[in-house]
């Protein structure tokens, strides 16, 4: 009776991957009601970056704010990874992908956690340092915010993934990592006088962990 009818399963990447928008749009809500500050950081950081560098210390994010952001960046990885193996048919199964894309979000951040700890401890670098993992924070949440937008949409029109998903996916990578560049660069010439000193702060803190994970994404395919 039931002969030829597809059976979809809870733990399907379609569903998996609906399922990351849906936990990325609520912690979205809670970041932009429940700590305001953080969002308001957020909010500038694309719109006029230097009240980034201009802000007071009454101005300064909550804890909960900080961890909810990094939590959303991580899970925009996680998202990315699950959506392009799953547009391009990868045989892997979907738990195995986002344990891969969490490992790879996470240890993305620990990198430049610990990155901004070493350059603290550095008089040269000690502020912009700071300033540079809080620009990289709040566009992690735009970045989540659009991936999970697009992962909504996929999930809802499997054809629509099939066709244009990795592309999209990888485009929205590659644009959000060319605005990060930008955003770092303009950052690091407030203390960094020197043309070159900047091209080599770009290359430890971005250039890098960029070449390794796209080395790992070639390894894995």
């Amino acid at each position: 009776m039931y002969e030829g009818i597809e059976i979809n399963h809870i733990d399907t990447p379609l569903h998996v991957l609906f399922s990351l928008s849906l936990v990325i749009g609520i912690l979205l809500i809670w970041l932009r009601h429940g700590f305001p500050r953080e969002w308001r950081l957020a909010g500038w950081v694309i719109s006029d970056v230097r009240r980034i560098w201009q802000r007071s210390a009454d101005e300064a994010p909550r804890t909960g704010g900080v961890i909810i952001a990094h939590v959303l960046g991580i899970m925009a990885v996680t998202t990315i990874a699950l959506g392009f193996a799953t547009a391009l048919e990868i045989n892997v199964p979907a738990y195995k992908t986002l344990a891969i894309g969490s490992a790879l979000g996470t240890v993305t951040l620990s990198y430049r956690l610990l990155a901004q700890w070493v350059l603290g401890l550095i008089p040269r670098t000690k502020l912009i340092s700071k300033d540079q993992i809080d620009i990289d924070r709040h566009l992690r949440t735009w970045l989540s915010a659009i991936v999970g937008a697009l992962a909504i949409v996929f999930s809802l029109l499997p054809q629509l993934l099939a066709i244009l998903g990795a592309n999209v996916f990888i485009l929205t990578w590659g644009g959000w990592t060319l605005f990060r560049l930008l955003r770092v660069f303009q950052t690091s010439k407030r203390g960094l006088p020197h043309f070159w000193w900047r091209i080599v702060y770009l290359c430890a803190l971005e250039i890098l962990p960029v070449a390794i994970v796209i080395q790992f994404i070639m390894t894995i395919l």
